[in-house]
C-alpha cells in the first residue's frame, strides 16, 4: 500500500505559479476568442434580418408607390335637370337614382362628337372608371345646387388607363398585347395633348374599402379595422397589465409560478 501511495505521489508533482497562470490565461483566451465568435454570429444574423427586412419594405414600397397617385380625366360636366330630377323636388331618392352614368357618356361624347355605336361608345365611356358615377352622385347629394348648372370635375379613369399612363404597358404594342383598343388608345392619347389627364394624389386609397374595380379600392376598411383593434386590445391590455404588475411587485408571494410568470413577462418584454 505504501509503495502504491509513493508511486503516486511520486508521479504527481505541483504546478508552479508561472505554469499556473499560462494555463489560466490559455482557458481565458479560449472562452474570450468563443465569446466574440458568439457575439460575431449574432451580429451576422441580425445584419442578415436588417437587410432581409430593408429589402422586403424597399420592394413593397418600389412597387407600390405609385397607388400613392391616380390618373384622373378633367370633365366638362353638365347636371343636367331632365337627367337628375325631371319633377324639380329635390327629393334624395331621386337624386341618388339618377342615372349619372348618363352625365359622363354625354361628356365624353362632347369631346369625341366623331364617335358612333353602341361598341364604340361603350369603349368611350370605358376610359373612365365606373366609380365616376358615384362621385357625380355624392356631389349632387351633398350640394343639390349643381343640378342645372355646368362643373369642371376630375374622375378617376380606369384601371386599364391607369396602366398606360403609369407606363406599365407598351403603347406601340400589338392591340391584342394591350389591355386597351386602338381607339381608346387614340382617345387617350387626344386628352393627354389638350391636358386633360393628369396623376394626381389618391385620396381616395385612404378612405375607400374593398372594390372589383382596382382604381376605387382602398384601405379605409383595413385602417378602420385597425384602429378599432388597437383600441380593444388597449383597453383590455393596459389595467390588466397595470393591476398584473402591481400585484407581481407588491403582493404576491416569492415562489416557482410567480418566477415563471416574471421570466416570460421580461422575455415578452
Amino acid at each position: 500500500m505504501n509503495s502504491t501511495s509513493n508511486a503516486v505521489a511520486s508521479t504527481w508533482r505541483p504546478l508552479s505559479a508561472a505554469a499556473t497562470q499560462a494555463k489560466v490565461a490559455n482557458s481565458l483566451r479560449r472562452r474570450y476568442l468563443a465569446e466574440m465568435r458568439f457575439r460575431a454570429y449574432g451580429m451576422l444574423a441580425t445584419l442578415a434580418g436588417v437587410v432581409a427586412v430593408v429589402f422586403l419594405f424597399g420592394s413593397v414600397i418600389g412597387q407600390g408607390a405609385s397607388v400613392f397617385r391616380q390618373s384622373q380625366l378633367q370633365l366638362d360636366v353638365f347636371y343636367d335637370p331632365e337627367l337628375i330630377d325631371p319633377a324639380g323636388t329635390r327629393v334624395r331618392d331621386q337624386l341618388v337614382s339618377a342615372d349619372y352614368q348618363a352625365l359622363v357618356r354625354a361628356s365624353l361624347r362632347a369631346q369625341f362628337p366623331e364617335v358612333e355605336g353602341r361598341k364604340a361608345l361603350r369603349e368611350l365611356v370605358g376610359l373612365v372608371s365606373s366609380g365616376a358615377q358615384f362621385e357625380l352622385q355624392q356631389a349632387v347629394v351633398a350640394d343639390p345646387s349643381l343640378i342645372g348648372t355646368r362643373q369642371s370635375v376630375w374622375v378617376l379613369l380606369s384601371d386599364e388607363v391607369d396602366w398606360l399612363i403609369k407606363g406599365r404597358a407598351d403603347r406601340k404594342a400589338p392591340a391584342e398585347e394591350r389591355r386597351i383598343s386602338d381607339d381608346q388608345l387614340r382617345w387617350v392619347e387626344a386628352l393627354e395633348r389638350k391636358g386633360s389627364i393628369e396623376k394626381r394624389f389618391n385620396r381616395g386609397f385612404f378612405t375607400h374599402g374593398d372594390s372589383r374595380d382596382p382604381e376605387v379600392a382602398g384601405v379605409g376598411g383595413a385602417l378602420m379595422g385597425t384602429l378599432l383593434t388597437l383600441l380593444v386590445t388597449l383597453l383590455l391590455s393596459f389595467p390588466i397589465g397595470v393591476a398584473a404588475a402591481i400585484y407581481l411587485e407588491e403582493f404576491a408571494p416569492r415562489n416557482r409560478l410567480t418566477d415563471l410568470i416574471e421570466v416570460n413577462i421580461n422575455n415578452l418584454a
